[in-house]
């Protein structure tokens, strides 16, 4: 059975600077020279555009119990 091997996960990769040097710049001219592959991954870059620019900033409360947790592990792997 022939397997057929998208590049949907990789271009997400790329989009996102996720890959290796060499596997970027093989992605790259694969965008490059494949009509098809630079529609999609246009259509990647449209699509990333359109996503909200939200930011999540945890409470006050949350980070205080993270640098308690950290303190305390940190006196622990001391002991």
């Amino acid at each position: 059975m022939d397997e057929t091997y998208t590049y949907d996960a990789q271009m997400v990769q790329f989009l996102y600077r996720e890959l290796s040097a060499s596997e970027a710049f093989e992605m790259a001219h694969l965008i490059e020279d494949d009509a098809d592959l630079g529609a999609d991954f246009s259509q990647l870059l449209f699509a990333k555009a359109q996503l909200p620019k939200v930011q999540f900033n945890p409470s006050s409360a949350v980070l205080q119990k993270i640098l308690q947790y950290s303190a305390k592990t940190a006196l622990e792997a001391h002991l």
